[in-house]
This record gives structure tokens, sequence and C-alpha cells, in this order.
């Protein structure tokens, strides 16, 4: 087992997976915005995804390690698109994306300055 073969990081990966995923959605969402009764899709919430797809990290260690999504990650809502709406949630998932990988920035930072430390230097 390696140093970034764990759940959390495990996790950090897939919810990395599902915010793209989310925001190819969004972006198609709002390409179609002007077109008159179309309604919006959206990423099956991230939990149910794990669940479908095995990927929820047990005792024994990780089952699935590259979370593939496809379309049956997505449903289609009964709203119609908001060109408004999809840019806020646009914003909402760059904030989680850019969060996550400042978390894990900071851990790689830590190793780094802990390994230092342990050759003397």
């Amino acid at each position: 087992m390696s140093l970034f073969d764990d759940k959390l990081s495990l996790l950090l990966n897939h919810r990395l997976s599902w915010l793209g995923a989310r925001s190819n959605l969004m972006a198609q969402n709002i390409a179609h915005a002007d077109i008159k009764g179309t309604t919006r899709k959206e990423m099956r919430p991230f939990g149910q995804v794990l669940k479908h797809h095995g990927a929820i990290p047990n005792k024994n260690g990780p089952q699935v390690r590259i979370l593939r999504l496809g379309a049956a990650d997505s449903m289609n809502t009964k709203t119609e698109i908001s060109r408004e709406m999809e840019m806020l949630e646009m914003s909402r998932n760059v904030l989680e994306h850019d969060a996550i990988l400042s978390t894990v920035k900071n851990f790689h930072q830590l190793v780094k300055t802990i390994l230092s430390m342990s050759q003397g230097g």
C-alpha cells in the first residue's frame, strides 16, 4: 500500500471526477438554455453514484480506483434551464473543486516537509 492509496485520497479523487462530470453537464445546460422547453440535467447525488459503481471504500480497502461516469450517472429534472442558476451552480462547483485541490496540495506539502525533516534537512 502506497502513501496515497488510502480511502480519503480515493474519495477525494472520486469527488473530483464527479465534480468534473457535473461541470460538463452544467456547460451543456448553459448551451441549451435558449431552447424553449429544454429541461436541465443534473448528476445523481455523489453517494448514490458511489453506491451504483461499488466505489465506496470499505474495511477491505478500495474496490474501484477509477470512477468511470456515464449517462446513467445523470438524470433529467423537470425544471427548465435558467442560465443564471446554472452559472451560480457552476461557481459553487468550482469552489468545491478548488477546496479539494487545495487540501491535496497542502497534504503533499506536509508529506514533503516531514520527509525532508527525516533526512536531516
